[in-house]
């Protein structure tokens, strides 16, 4: 061990007197652990917050969503569907008819989007009621979402009326009560996602094209492709494959792009409650500035002494640097070790539950980043420099005094 490392330590924890500095310096170490833990564990809530609500959107919304450059209706190419089909990574291709109508159940009123329920689109775990086909394939079926099954106050097997955007404009210029067709509802689906609860209802293709009003046999809005892993770099992978196939009359979205209100959101708590969360450890290293910087004035005899057994400038100017980093260090590692151990703890054994009935997860979801949490521990260490610098310099002073002396 260096003796400039020795006399650090001493600094730091002395051996008899344990007085107020000393009370400071394990306040200051306290306060960064705290700090460290506390931005792990956020950001891992964070994390794992965004993680599923991108697996709950990902279990409707498609990896790529292609539609058409000129028209909002077009009748797709046949052989470029086969073509998506035989990409890596692709779970299932989808032509999807959707357009916005109204839905009536006796006075409830709400505007949905309604959208074509090719058998393979909706995955079973959604289900919170599903009724048996064969039961009433004579009957409209829709299937809607559980908020608005709420809203609507419909319960499984009401039959309720679907109104077209163009019946209900054209009945406002005649003044007369719009016509629509009624409908059976025979599936209730929960997503977790409020917005999707709330509006979409899924129906027959013939069903959605006949309140789509005019439009071609085959005519579609969009094309989804759904990825075989939710997770980004299979999403990021499949779209830049899709976008050297794609053909100029089509564009693509990803899923990031028709979600862009929740990532701007989510980007912008993360950095807010980063910052918040930041100045716990800017309190506690204005804690080893203070402790260091009362260090300097209670040593200024063994300043001296130092200087007098030979001791140059900048091995003394050290000594204080290394006291600061040491403390930043030893609280970063108490912090380190107390965050990791509560994720690890929550994502294995599920220590806080979540009991409200619409929650999509049983408990509290957490994801460790570990380029965040070095992140998060090089910010400690770096802040910790910074404090301990003046102090420091204040020491360069006595130096420069002991020597005039």
């Amino acid at each position: 061990m260096s003796i400039k490392l020795k006399i650090a330590l001493r600094y730091i924890f002395p051996k008899r007197n344990f007085n107020f500095i000393s009370i400071i310096t394990i306040v200051a170490i306290i306060g960064i652990a705290i700090g460290v833990a506390a931005l792990i564990v956020v950001m891992s809530i964070f994390n794992g917050t965004r993680m599923t609500i991108e697996d709950a959107i990902l279990d409707i919304d498609p990896a790529v969503r292609i539609i058409s450059n000129a028209t909002p209706y077009f009748v797709p190419d046949q052989s470029f569907i086969e073509q998506l089909e035989k990409l890596a990574d692709v779970r299932k291709v989808l032509p999807i008819l959707q357009t916005k109508a109204v839905i009536v159940n006796n006075s409830n009123i709400e505007v949905i989007e309604l959208i074509s329920n090719n058998k393979n689109l909706l995955d079973k775990k959604l289900f919170v009621f599903e009724a048996n086909d064969n039961d009433y394939h004579n009957y409209n079926n829709v299937v809607l979402g559980i908020a608005l099954t709420d809203r609507l106050k419909v319960i499984i097997f009401d039959t309720m009326q679907i109104i077209s955007m163009t019946s209900l404009k054209n009945s406002l210029n005649s003044l007369r009560l719009p016509t629509g067709m009624d409908v059976v509802a025979t599936g209730i689906i929960h997503t977790g996602i409020k917005n999707y609860d709330l509006t979409n209802c899924y129906a027959d293709y013939d069903i959605v094209r006949q309140i789509a009003g005019r439009i071609p046999e085959g005519s579609i809005t969009q094309i989804d492709v759904f990825a075989s892993n939710n997770n980004e770099k299979t999403t990021s992978k499949l779209s830049a494959v899709i976008e050297k196939i794609l053909p100029q009359e089509y564009k693509m979205q990803t899923w990031i792009d028709l979600n862009k209100d929740f990532y701007s959101i989510m980007q912008m708590e993360r950095v807010a409650v980063f910052c918040v969360m930041s100045l716990i450890l800017l309190i506690a290293i204005f804690n080893v500035f203070a402790s260091l910087a009362m260090t300097v004035m209670e040593k200024k005899q063994e300043i001296a002494l130092l200087k007098a057994l030979g001791a140059e400038n900048s091995m003394l100017t050290q000594i204080y640097i290394i006291a600061g980093v040491l403390i930043g260090l030893i609280g970063t590692i108490i912090g380190l070790i107390i965050g990791l151990g509560f994720v690890l703890g929550q994502t294995n054994f599920g220590w806080f539950k979540l009991n409200a009935p619409a929650a999509i997860v049983s408990a509290l979801p957490m994801e460790l980043n570990h380029l965040e949490v070095i992140i998060v521990c090089i910010f400690s260490l770096f802040l910790s420099v910074i404090a301990a610098y003046f102090p420091a310099k204040a020491a360069t002073k006595e130096i420069k005094l002991c020597n005039e002396y």
